[in-house]
Parts: C-alpha cells; sequence; structure tokens
C-alpha cells in the first residue's frame, strides 16, 4: 500500500544517527561492570516519576565516555521498551552534523514504536508535505508534541515515561542549529505536558553551557551530570585494564608475560596517565593488541610516552599519538623505497572530497592493498570499513562500487592530526597533502592522454575510468583548493573537460558556477588577465556542450528543486543574496543528504 506521508518520513530520517546504525557498527559501550553507579542514576531518573526535571544533561571532556555511557542507556532502554528514540550526531557525516534532520529521525523511530502515534504522525505529513521545511520547532510541535498529547491516555499510568536520547550535540556544526534544536526542545517538550523524558550528552560548548547557566532558559528544568566532577572513573578504568590485560595474558605467546603482568606499579602509572579519560585506555588496549611486536614492548612504547606537563588535559593522549605515529611512520619508510610520508598519505586518506570517489583507492596510494597498507602499526589509532561509493563515470556497471574506507576510532585522533599545535613535528600542512593527491592524479592521468577531437568508449574500464576519476579528483583540487597556477594551466592544456562530462555525479557544478570559480576567476586576474580568459572560455564551452545543464534541468523538472537561478542558470539554492539560504553548502548538502539524485549513495565518514 502506498502511503506518501510515511515515504517522506522516511526519505528526511537520518539513518546513520540511530543508536543501533549499521553505519555505527560496533560503537562504544561501557564494559558490564565499569560506570555502574552513573549508568545507575541515569536510569533511575529516566523512570522516576518524583523528579520534576525532564532533561538530564550529561557533560565531560573529550574523551570521558560520553558516547559508551549514552549507547549503554540506549540498549538498556529498548531492552526494557522505554525508548522513544535516539539521535546521533556526528561533525564528520554531513547527514548528521545538523539539527535540521532530529525531529523527523525522532518522529520516525516513536512511530515505529508506537502504531497508534504513527498513524497520527502519517496524517500530519500528509496533511502538510513541507513540514520538514518548517522550523525545528514547528516540526517538534506537530509531529512530536500534538501526536503524544492527543494520544496521551494510550500511556499506561503504569509505564515509566519514554527516553528520547540526543548524543554529541556539541558536533551540531552550527551554533545557530544547537541553539534552535534546544530552545525548541525547552518550549515543546519541557514546557509541555508531554511524557518523554530527554537524556542528552555533550561537550559544554558555548551555546550549551549558557543555556545550562542559572540566567540560561534550560537552567531550572535539568539535572546536570558532570563526569570530570562528579565521579571518579579511576576505579572503572582500572576494571577496564585488569580485564583486558587478563585477555592479553591469555593469548599471548611472549615468556615475558606471567599471570600477574604488567604489575600494580604499571596498573598504577597507566590509570595516572589516562586523566579520567576511557579514550586513552581504549588507545592503549587496542595498540597493545595489534598483533605485530609483543605486548610487552609495545607497554614500554606507552609508558615511555608520558609528557613532562600535565597542564594541558589532552597531554597524554596526544603524546601516545605521537609516540604510535612516529614508530609506525619508521617502519613505513624501512619498508617503503618511494619515499612518501606515512603521514601525508593517512591525511589524504582522511579528506572527504577525495574519498567520495569509489575509484579514490587506486588513485592515492602507492600499493594495490589500499588503506590496509596503512594499518600495519596503526590498527589502535583506525580500521577499514566497506562501504558503498557512486561517484564516478556514468558509464561504468554497477554504477555503486564497494569501496574501502579508512575510518578513525575516535575524533580526538583527527584533532590531533589536523591541529599544529598539538601534533607537533607530525603536523601535515594541507597544501601538502593537496601536493600529494594532484601528484597521484597527474601519474595516472600521464599514461592516457586524451583529446577533445577523440570519442571515449561507452564501456569504460580499467585506466580509463580511473583517468576520468583522476580528472574530477584535479578539477576539485586545482580549482577550489588547490592555488597553483601551473597545475591548472596544465589540466587545460590536456584538454580534460570531456572526461568530466562522463561523469555520474555534477552534483557540485552549482556550487562551482555560483561560488568557487567566480573566486577562481578572480585570483587568476590577479596574475594573468589570459589565463583567466581562458579558463571561462574553456569552462563555458564545456558547460554549453557537455549536457551538465540538462541533467540540472531534468532533476528541477516544475521547480521541485528550486527555482532556476539567473546566475547559473541551474538552481536558486546558489543565490548568495537570498537571506533565507546564506550557505553556499546548501546544495552539496541536500545532494549528500538524498541518495535519490542521479544515483548518489550516501557518504559516511563518521568516527565515533
Amino acid at each position: 500500500m502506498v502511503c506518501p506521508g510515511w515515504d517522506l518520513l522516511v526519505s528526511k530520517t537520518a539513518h546513520t544517527a540511530l543508536y543501533d546504525s549499521a553505519a555505527r557498527f560496533d560503537p562504544p559501550k561501557c564494559d558490564e561492570d565499569t560506570r555502574v553507579e552513573v549508568i545507575a542514576e541515569i536510569m533511575s531518573w529516566i523512570q522516576s516519576r518524583d523528579d520534576p526535571r525532564r532533561l538530564l544533561y550529561m557533560t565531560g571532556p573529550a574523551g570521558a565516555g560520553k558516547s559508551a555511557i549514552q549507547q549503554t542507556v540506549a540498549e538498556r532502554c529498548s531492552s526494557l521498551g522505554t525508548l522513544a528514540a535516539s539521535f546521533v550526531f556526528a561533525a564528520a557525516d554531513d547527514s548528521r552534523n545538523d539539527a535540521l534532520p532530529v525531529v523527523a529521525t525522532l518522529a520516525y523511530q516513536l512511530a515505529l514504536a508506537s502504531p497508534i502515534l504513527r498513524s497520527t504522525i502519517i496524517t500530519a505529513i500528509s496533511n502538510d508535505p513541507h513540514i520538514f521545511n518548517r522550523s525545528i520547532k514547528k516540526q517538534m510541535m506537530t509531529l512530536i508534541v500534538n501526536p503524544a498529547q492527543r494520544h496521551r491516555a494510550a500511556f499506561e499510568t503504569d509505564e515509566p515515561p519514554f527516553a528520547i536520547l540526543i548524543d554529541g550535540l556539541d558536533e551540531c556544526v552550527k551554533e545557530e542549529r544547537q541553539e534552535e534544536l534546544l530552545t525548541a526542545i525547552d518550549e515543546c517538550l519541557l514546557k509541555s505536558d508531554s511524557p518523554f523524558r530527554l537524556f542528552i550528552a555533550s561537550r559544554p560548548e558555548l551555546v550549551i553551557y549558557n543555556a545550562l547557566q542559572p540566567a540560561g532558559f534550560l537552567y531550572q528544568s535539568t539535572l546536570r551530570i558532570d563526569l570530570n566532577e562528579d565521579y571518579n572513573p579511576d576505579s572503572d578504568i582500572e576494571r577496564y585494564f585488569r580485564r583486558r590485560f587478563w585477555e592479553i595474558v591469555q593469548r599471548s605467546t611472549d615468556p615475558r608475560i606471567t599471570a600477574s603482568w604488567p604489575g600494580q606499579d604499571v596498573m598504577d602509572t597507566l590509570i595516572m596517565y589516562a586523566s579520567g579519560q576511557f579514550i586513552y585506555a581504549a588507545t592503549v588496549i587496542r595498540y597493545l593488541q595489534e598483533p605485530r611486536g609483543s605486548p610487552v614492548d609495545r607497554l614500554e612504547t606507552v609508558l615511555s610516552s608520558a609528557p613532562q606537563s600535565r597542564l594541558k588535559p589532552l597531554a597524554t593522549l596526544d603524546a601516545l599519538y605521537h609516540k604510535i605515529l612516529t614508530k609506525a611512520r619508521e617502519n613505513y619508510s624501512a619498508a617503503n623505497s618511494d619515499g612518501i610520508d606515512l603521514l601525508v598519505i593517512l591525511n589524504a586518506s582522511l579528506d572527504t572530497a577525495v574519498t567520495v570517489h569509489r575509484d579514490y583507492d587506486r588513485i592515492i596510494y602507492p600499493t594495490t592493498s589500499g588503506p590496509q597498507s596503512l594499518l600495519h602499526d596503526l590498527r589502535s589509532l583506525a580500521e577499514v570499513r566497506i562501504e558503498l561509493r557512486a561517484f564516478g563515470p556514468q558509464t561504468e556497471s554497477p554504477l555503486s562500487r564497494d569501496t574501502p574506507i579508512l575510518h578513525l576510532h575516535h575524533y580526538t585522533f583527527r584533532e590531533f592530526l589536523t591541529r599544529v599545535d598539538r601534533a607537533g613535528e607530525l603536523f601535515v600542512h594541507p597544501f601538502d597533502v593537496g601536493l600529494y593527491i594532484v601528484s597521484c592524479c597527474w601519474s595516472h592521468l600521464d599514461r592516457v592522454r586524451p583529446s577533445v577531437s577523440e570519442r571515449i568508449a561507452d564501456d569504460l574500464k580499467g585506466p580509463e575510468s580511473l583517468s576520468i576519476s583522476c580528472t574530477w579528483l584535479l578539477w576539485w583540487m586545482v580549482v577550489v583548493r588547490f592555488e597553483e597556477e601551473k597545475s591548472l594551466r596544465r589540466f587545460m592544456d590536456l584538454n580534460l573537460w570531456e572526461w568530466l562530462s562522463l561523469d555520474a555525479m555534477p552534483w557540485s557544478m552549482e556550487v562551482h558556477f555560483c561560488v568557487f570559480i567566480p573566486h577562481r576567476e578572480k585570483l587568476l586576474r590577479l596574475h594573468s588577465e589570459e589565463l583567466a580568459d581562458q579558463f571561462i572560455y574553456q569552462i563555458s564551452a564545456w558547460r554549453d556542450s557537455s549536457g551538465i545543464l540538462d541533467v540540472y534541468r531534468k532533476l528541477n523538472v516544475s521547480g521541485r528543486l528550486g527555482n532556476v537561478c539567473k546566475k547559473c542558470g541551474i538552481f536558486k539554492d546558489m543565490d548568495l543574496e537570498d537571506p533565507s539560504n546564506p550557505s553556499p553548502w546548501a546544495a552539496v548538502y541536500r545532494f549528500y543528504s538524498d541518495p535519490r539524485h542521479l544515483g548518489l549513495l550516501q557518504v559516511n565518514v563518521s568516527y565515533e
């Protein structure tokens, strides 16, 4: 039976944000005998009828275990039948780093949990198919509060309140969205007669911090838990270490390891180094469990990595990252004579503009083993997952390809890599990463030099397909991110435009034509009027002859994706003078978020 309201709700749901999403396979959670006290307090509050505060906010520093506690509580509430819905933010995942899909995702789960609510929610969507284009407050009232109040009698008086869990609100990348969501929660869920209790876990970013201050609008209705102040996690970390060390003892064949290894003194030292951060303990254990080398030798590396100063909150973790990366870099250089820096390849592997291509692994890695070649000494920090990618030549079959993607175990490691004050001499400048990506593309393209006059075969395989992906990567790098005139001139001289036309995914063109290309032209004219004129002429000729605009016009039948922009001839989304659409990234987000557009499969670059 066709149900447009339900189909629309499903399409607006951020499936990667569910606590049990396949995209979050093996998420962090607490060991059975750790975090017992804080989890007991949270579960007691969720099931309580006496505490009038219906919002619980848990905070703590990076690596304190907030997500693990949230995941554990979500699983327990689900087993007890008290979980209404959950949403897990992730800054690196475009499908869940904004508050806009929160209400749809919560409503979807409520509809699954309650057939009565499902009928009302679907009816509300059918009555207003544009509900998801309205404010978060309007969405929340229409799809959550009103259905719950209408069927309040369905919530049995002897049943505990339903729990709504939101993890990582600080990873909502726009502060104004954080504030809009918190305001909607306050005005719709906390001030209304709703059956829900909300458990939010987040770092205390400015907007959240201000809302919870005595003068803030959430202060009176919120119970606060500070993992850094209210709970001493040392005993939990010690239990975690003891269990994991016992597992290593059982498996190890190193004669130096005895039943008492590593000893209480070492255990006390590791607990001190952890400084209450579970991420430190987890990283240490993953490092000790790596297959290369002995746990005894690796433990010595860990113990020797401790910094002299304890002033920085992440100093011990950064020191461990530094030690692991330095050793891995040395081993990689000893095993590979190509002179390529492991850290440059690692940073290129984490560039989402690169990994969106289904052929990226055949371009940037020196060996055919792809990202696996990086993991020999980095398994404690990252892993390889197989995901679908659709961005690639349109004539290649099948449309999507299983592609190996490097995922980091924790966002603190990505932060370490991108901040020179933390990475120190291990920091790789983005320009050097871009230079490496560009050089990889040129090395492939130099083997096959297409011309505008030659027709390229419809059945593209092997080097031809790879060359098209290289061309698109070069287009992105030299036009948008890489300001090297020599690379751009070479791109145009080789007549690579026709290869761009064969790509299946021209979604970024509306951003290019309205934002990046004008900016690039302006920069070029500062150096060479001749090159700028040539650049614009070739782009215009390619745009008009490639069929790119025809693809967009077919997508935009009857203006369903917005009115045509006079500037680019494509969509109104890129009208930067429109105050309701201040961000030039709106179009990119839309195409990332809707897998129906040209067959694009959602890109997940999440790490927990």
